[in-house]
């Protein structure tokens, strides 16, 4: 979708695409990232890409919950009348098979954790018992199965251990070692590349000149693309040149599997990125009535998705947030890809422009009744510090010229409330 310069005016939403639009038109064009098998060090974070089941029981053995005696419960059953004397046979301990078996009459000195021994049905803890020389005298009885941990307590050979489209975490990397399943099937991180476009950048290194930035958007890029667990790639400054443009981007094309580009995709002359790609017909370029973030610019350079944003650095976090980061999780695997939101009841007026919906940085915290959000600055979208000391972006729909205070609104949370 091409936007000749005068089509509309800068502060209305006219003719534009809504963002639900924009970010349905680039996710539909999304795909998972072809599965790859990777050691269980390296999946975590990652979504599994197919089941793993159980090929045994988990534990596979029955052990001891317990110090004390393995005995059988039948032995032991005259104990709360008068103690109970049984020969001692031998010991269980960890890592070991138990020395033998029990019999009638008989009894296994047993560690925690060890081996359930042969013929024993239950434990009497280590405080229900006298031992005198190579006899232990019970004094209490146990039921079968008592401070027995059984085989296939935990799963059965044949449960699912963990299903197609999770996350691995902590819990999951243990239960899948605990199961033998060194090596699973998962959606990689995606290698995404960042170019910076413009003659006017500097490295944040580098005292910039009269009329020079330094370049913030590939480092606040690099962040987010790192919270989102994408794999960042820094491919550096790249100046306003068509051809040096294209030659890079084309240059990274064999390690990366998405790109992601600030600047040069508004009405300008200069606007590189549009010149590079337009004619070719690989990225297109469209206007999104929200504020900040009006141009995108989304496509595929050899099957491997662009993404343009504009150059601003509230407008690169902003569009980052409510395109790019949904598409990289869909490119992962994930199911659940907006952020999470809550309801805030704004503690001052919020203006946006005309028609837009407005996504204002704010700082949420609990009140007496709920939670409030509170404007951190100005609306100006090269205002990054107001990005840095906010937590949420409230999301002002486009018929709401100004949320007054007081008023609720839903706030996206780009990070957690107690940070």
């Amino acid at each position: 979708m091409a936007v000749t310069p005068h089509a509309h005016d800068h502060a209305s939403g006219d003719g534009l695409l809504s963002v639900e639009e924009a970010r349905e038109r680039i996710l539909s064009r999304i795909e998972p990232l072809a599965p790859l098998d990777v050691p269980l060090t390296e999946a975590h974070g990652c979504v599994l890409a197919r089941e793993v089941v159980a090929e045994e029981d988990i534990p596979s053995f029955a052990s001891s919950a317990m110090d004390g005696f393995a005995v059988r419960a039948a032995d032991v059953a005259a104990a709360r009348a008068t103690p109970v004397e049984l020969r001692i046979v031998g010991r269980a301990l960890i890592g070991r098979a138990p020395e033998g078996t029990v019999g009638h009459g008989e009894a296994m000195r047993i560690a925690t954790g060890a081996p359930i021994p042969a013929g024993a049905d239950a434990v009497i803890p280590i405080e229900d018992c006298e031992v005198v020389g190579e006899r232990v005298r019970v004094l209490a009885p146990v039921p079968e199965g008592k401070h027995v941990r059984p085989a296939g307590e935990d799963l059965r050979a044949g449960e699912v251990l963990v299903p197609a489209g999770r996350r691995l975490g902590a819990p999951e990397l243990g239960l899948l070692a605990a199961a033998g399943a060194a090596q699973v099937s998962i959606f990689p991180r995606p290698r995404v590349v960042v170019l910076s476009t413009g003659d006017e950048l500097v490295e944040p290194s580098r005292r910039p000149a009269f009329g020079q930035v330094r370049d913030s958007n590939a480092y606040l890029l690099y962040g987010a693309l790192r919270e989102a667990g994408a794999i960042p790639v820094l491919a550096g400054i790249v100046p306003d040149d068509v051809d040096r443009f294209r030659e890079t981007v084309l240059s990274y094309l064999i390690q990366a599997d998405a790109f992601v580009s600030s600047g040069g995709v508004s009405v300008g002359e200069r606007d590189v990125v549009k010149a590079a790609f337009f004619r070719r017909g690989e990225v297109e370029f469209f206007r999104v009535a929200m504020q900040p973030g009006m141009p995108q610019g989304f496509g595929h350079i050899e099957g491997k998705p662009y993404f343009g944003l504009p150059g601003n650095p509230v407008s690169v976090f902003v569009s980052f947030e409510v395109f790019i980061r949904p598409a990289l999780l869909k490119m992962m695997g994930r199911r659940q890809l907006a952020r999470p939101e809550v309801v805030a009841r704004l503690e001052e007026d919020v203006s946006g422009p005309r028609g837009k919906t407005q996504f204002a940085r704010v700082l949420v915290r609990p009140g007496p009744d709920g939670w409030l959000a509170r404007p951190t600055g100005g609306r100006g979208s090269n205002l990054i510090g107001t990005v840095a000391r906010a937590n949420g972006l409230a999301v002002i729909p486009p018929e709401v010229e100004t949320a007054p205070a007081g008023s609720e609104v839903r706030v996206m949370l780009f990070r957690a409330l107690e940070e």
